[in-house]
């Protein structure tokens, strides 16, 4: 049976849905990717997947740009004839749906992981979005949801209906991969942040914070982890990052792609986020590997975390709820403190093993 995978990036398919998309080869499913072609397309050859390269400006509103990306999904359907479609990312969500009216007999799978930028204020993006997702969603067999509030959304603006669709804990995470090398407190707490650099992630917020608390804790560290973004209106300046790093605030560690490597040396994972998210990988990672967390009580934040016992939730935007959370955890005495980093495991454990999300996804093919 052929199965696609599809998305505006490989980057995303290869880091989020890998473990995914190995089962499904395992299963003896001929898998095809559809992204732009990248480093990763290599990687994604490696496990025994065919690529296909695709056409997208994940950011552009061009409708010259869209309508090739539509003609190009088109052609590789005629050419892949494929039996499912797996669709990752809002673009392709919408995109590869309407052209999948096309092909009555192909079953399509959504997977909702956030709404993003679009959605956080009122306006014509929104609505445009909206009425985009109403109409393309119709023709989708099923959809996963990432959270209740997307999820919701979704079902009260009729644009799916909810006997078609089912909430997941975002992507999961391997539970091998990401797991504790040594649980400990050591003399001085080192945070990270890790996430795409842009704005609504709050990472001014991060630095702003990490400044006022090295007024008191001088030993205390901080660092940041993420890509910086170039096609983003929303992008943290390098100079910006740059500036940081001069004044002794933030140690920028680049792009890596073995975040397990880098979470060994770091006691607490800090998002600040107040942009519509899934529920954010970075967070799932984190609890895997025995992190104590920060994060907003934000839409998808919240899931990752249970305040108070695996890590701490504070106000989106709000500095002094951030620095609220972050003197809780440097006040923690050390019993409290390694409590905290064990039942972070033991929630991944629990619920976000990627199995248990891999088992849903399977689970669509077969029926």
């Amino acid at each position: 049976m052929k199965v696609v995978f599809s998305s505006n990036t490989a980057w995303y398919l290869y880091n989020f849905r890998k473990g995914t998309i190995k089962k499904f080869i395992e299963k003896g499913y001929e898998v095809f990717i559809i992204a732009p072609t990248d480093k990763y397309s290599y990687q994604l050859k490696e496990l025994g997947c065919k690529i296909n390269h695709l056409y997208i400006r994940s950011n552009s509103l061009n409708p010259g740009h869209d309508i090739v990306t539509l003609v190009h999904l088109l052609s590789l359907y005629i050419k892949i004839k494929p039996s499912i479609i797996y669709n990752f990312t809002p673009k392709i969500n919408i995109y590869s749906s309407l052209v999948s009216y096309f092909f009555p007999r192909v079953k399509v799978v959504n997977n909702i992981a956030g709404l993003g930028t679009a959605f956080i204020n009122e306006g014509m993006k929104k609505k445009l979005l909206s009425n985009l997702y109403k109409i393309s969603q119709k023709r989708a067999d099923f959809v996963f949801f990432q959270n209740n509030e997307d999820h919701n959304y979704f079902v009260k603006e009729k644009i799916v209906c909810e006997a078609k669709t089912k909430r997941i804990l975002g992507s999961g995470v391997n539970l091998e991969f990401f797991k504790p090398t040594k649980i400990t407190k050591e003399e001085h707490i080192k945070f990270l942040l890790v996430a795409r650099l842009i704005e609504q992630k709050g990472i001014r917020l991060y630095a702003e914070a990490a400044k006022i608390i090295k007024e008191k804790y001088p030993h205390v560290e901080f660092s940041l982890l993420g890509p910086i973004i170039t096609n983003n209106p929303f992008a943290i300046d390098e100079r910006e990052i740059n500036n940081w790093e001069e004044l002794g605030v933030i140690e920028y560690l680049g792009h890596s792609d073995n975040v397990a490597e880098v979470l060994i040396g770091y006691d607490c994972v800090v998002l600040p986020s107040f942009y519509r998210e899934g529920v954010p990988k970075s967070l799932l990672e984190a609890a895997a590997s025995g992190k104590i967390i920060i994060t907003t009580d934000n839409i998808g934040c919240r899931d990752a975390v249970i305040d108070g016992v695996t890590g701490f939730l504070c106000k989106p935007k709000s500095l002094e709820s951030l620095l609220e959370a972050f003197y809780k955890v440097l006040q923690l005495d050390y019993n409290s403190f390694i409590k905290m980093k064990v039942d972070a495991r033991k929630l991944a454990q629990e619920k976000f093993d990627e199995n248990i999300i891999i088992e849903e996804y399977l689970k669509t093919a077969s029926n």
